[in-house]
């Protein structure tokens, strides 16, 4: 086979396994960013019960005030009994004194029902936190361990580009260069195996007088089709 066609051969090989390692590396700072904004989300609604739960908190302590201040307004009505000189006095005060008391069980309902709700939402706050506690955790392993993944591939990708350039650096400039601009303009993919009288990158047909020369081998030839550089491999 032709020396620089051999070695592009070669190169093609490696730069697939660069971009096979660039996609797996791409994969990981989204996954970093996905959980990241998970807790995040789960943290502003978790913020936003905390504020509910506060909010509930306020209106019972309010309506436990209206109470108090209810309960004491009975008792200085109920004071003014011994000091009535008429029935009609003493039936205005007993209607005034029914009515406070019963404004005062709604108020007393309404408390409980504040109690009630404010407990369940409590519970479910530090359920909900506890589990949130647990998942960042989880997230803080995960995000090391994809760190760790990035610098390896890094690293991975660092060495395959070394190999990369040391291999074209005896590659005919021209052939080089025309190489590189396949490679951005095809997918990563400049260099096919031609079989059956196809290229294997467009599964275009080959000309027959031309697959028969991409055959021997001996030079860097294009397909018609999609202009990727040819070469043959006999099969197995």
């Amino acid at each position: 086979m032709n020396e620089d066609l051999l070695t592009l051969c070669q190169v093609q090989k490696i730069d697939t396994e660069i971009i096979g390692n660039e996609k797996k590396r791409a994969v990981a700072p989204q996954r970093i960013e996905e959980m990241e904004g998970e807790i995040a989300q789960t943290k502003e609604r978790l913020a936003r019960e905390k504020e509910v739960i506060e909010e509930l908190e306020k209106e019972r302590r309010k309506k436990e005030q209206e109470l108090e201040a209810e309960k004491t307004q009975i008792k200085k009505v109920e004071a003014k009994l011994h000091e009535v000189k008429t029935n009609k006095e003493y039936q205005a005060i007993l209607k005034e004194t029914e009515t406070a008391r019963t404004e005062n069980d709604k108020i007393e309902e309404d408390i409980i029902v504040l109690m009630e709700k404010t407990e369940e939402m409590k519970k479910d706050y530090q359920s909900a936190l506890k589990k949130l506690t647990k998942r960042e955790k989880e997230v803080q392993e995960e995000v090391r361990e994809l760190e760790k993944e990035i610098k390896t591939v890094d690293n991975i990708v660092a060495k395959l580009r070394q190999q990369r350039e040391r291999l074209l650096t005896d590659v005919n400039g021209d052939l080089k260069a025309r190489y590189n601009v396949l490679i951005e303009r095809r997918g990563g993919l400049a260099v096919v195996n031609a079989k059956n009288g196809t290229c294997l990158g467009c599964f275009m047909n080959i000309p027959p007088q031309l697959f028969i020369e991409v055959m021997k081998n001996s030079e860097a030839l294009t397909c018609p089709s999609c202009n990727r550089i040819l070469c043959y491999e006999e099969e197995e």
